[in-house]
């Protein structure tokens, strides 16, 4: 397509969004999450692609979208030049790259995974694609053993795309021992796409090498070094992001993408944050200390807004989570068995992990008990005689009540809740929040007791402990 460009050099680029061209490519992109879905224009977007390219360099977001517009224009061969092209980038680029927030560039992958399943599933392939499917795999996994290296491979939903390669591929083989017809993964794609397909599926640019199948090559030229390398720090940025980011780390970042309802339902999926361990921590200590040192404030800020958060959850979060997850299968889904599979497993994740019914009245038999003990030491003051000891245990037992009715247990107010639930009341909003403090109170004591605290913080912490 571009014979004369072959031997050109691109170097990595920086933020295009000042350039007119990444203004006009976002716009005609938003056509696919316009309510009225007009024809998004692939050939356009190629080209501006190409110009931000030639005028900024290559970056993250314009490559994705480069990767979903000559996946549009060639079918597979080129989805594996942009894949060519991710794999150079997130392998020899990651610390430098733009954007440099972890959180938007995952979200930038896990939404091109999902673009690129709805397109491929509307694709019509055939065994003579086997080879290039089998291609798009081994450039999908190497993406994925490069980012599980940064423990980002689940938050970027690469691993799906690389099952669903995976999966079209089996299928051909099959299909093909018993029959030579060709294969429609899972809908027939448009006349018109076809053709595009047929006269532009040997159109590569400059990035690819043509060699087929042989893998497609990318050559790309490091930014000149500048004062304050950001290699680094970006690579700190990235690991340290995955600390905090948490259930945010799915956020649709609209700065960069628009994202589709089905990708919105995917942002309610929770990712847990993963601490760093100590010899990771100690690497960055010994090797970074200058930018540890400088970038201090901004770290320590974010992780005390981050803890601020954490003491806000409520304790029963992760049940809360789980079961509205449930709910929304259920009500996406109610015919599904996978449903109906999910929604038993999780109750009987919760029946097996709570406290038996018969062990919430332990603390209420005990003290009606002492109760009754009470009023038969009272009965016995009645008869005439020298009883001390009588009012000795009566002492001993008015501080038992005393104590027991000072602190009771979470036990109590469970047995008060499923009590008002038998009888068909209403929940107490105060007993609620009487459940919620207690079981705080528990957990927090639990975590003190428990955990290993540095020395100066168990110091400062004897006073309220």
């Amino acid at each position: 397509m571009m014979a004369q460009d072959i031997n050109r050099q691109l170097r990595t680029g920086g933020d295009p969004r000042a350039l007119a061209d990444y203004a006009v490519l976002r716009e005609e992109l938003s056509k696919l999450t316009h309510p009225a879905r007009p024809d998004v224009d692939w050939k356009k977007v190629e080209q501006l692609c190409l110009n931000l390219f030639q005028q900024n360099g290559i970056e993250l977001q314009t490559a994705s979208w480069y990767t979903q517009a000559r996946t549009r224009l060639t079918g597979m061969s080129g989805l594996n030049e942009g894949l060519a092209i991710l794999e150079a980038l997130i392998s020899r680029q990651w610390p430098g790259l733009w954007p440099q927030p972890v959180h938007a560039r995952m979200e930038i992958l896990s939404g091109l995974s999902q673009r690129l399943q709805q397109t491929l599933r509307s694709m019509t392939l055939d065994y003579h694609d086997l080879s290039q499917i089998y291609q798009a795999e081994k450039l999908i996994n190497a993406l994925c053993e490069v980012l599980q290296r940064l423990e980002l491979k689940h938050v970027s939903q690469l691993e799906a795309l690389s099952s669903f390669m995976h999966g079209a591929a089996v299928r051909l083989e099959n299909m093909h021992a018993a029959s030579d017809t060709t294969i429609v993964l899972p809908a027939a794609a448009t006349e018109n796409t076809e053709k595009r397909w047929a006269t532009q599926a040997r159109e590569q640019w400059v990035y690819v090498a043509q060699a087929e199948p042989a893998e497609p090559q990318v050559t790309i030229t490091p930014p000149a070094p500048v004062k304050h390398p950001v290699q680094w720090k970006g690579f700190i940025a990235g690991i340290m992001a995955t600390l905090l980011a948490g259930g945010g780390v799915c956020a649709a970042i609209t700065a960069f993408y628009h994202p589709p309802s089905g990708e919105q339902l995917m942002a309610t999926l929770p990712v847990m944050p993963k601490p760093l361990n100590a010899q990771t921590l100690e690497t960055l200590k010994n090797r970074q200390a200058e930018m540890l040192h400088r970038e201090a404030p901004a770290y320590l800020a974010a992780m005390q807004q981050q803890t601020r958060q954490l003491a806000t959850l409520s304790p029963r979060w992760a049940q809360d989570t789980g079961s509205h997850l449930v709910s929304q299968a259920l009500i996406l889904w109610p015919d599904n068995p996978a449903t109906a599979a999910l929604a038993k497993s999780w109750t009987q994740q919760l029946n097996a992990n709570a406290v038996p019914l018969e062990n919430l009245s332990g603390w209420q038999q005990a003290n009606t008990q002492l109760q009754q003990l009470a009023d038969k030491l009272n009965g016995l003051d009645e008869q005439r005689g020298k009883y001390m000891t009588v009012s000795q245990l009566k002492s001993s037992v008015f501080a038992i009540q005393q104590a027991l009715n000072g602190s009771p247990p979470v036990e109590e107010s469970l047995r008060k809740l499923a009590q008002d639930k038998q009888q068909n009341k209403d929940v107490s909003p105060q007993l609620m929040m009487q459940l919620d403090n207690q079981f705080t109170q528990l957990l927090n004591r639990y975590v003190l007791l428990t955990q290993t605290l540095p020395a100066t913080a168990g110091k400062n912490g004897q006073a309220d402990n």
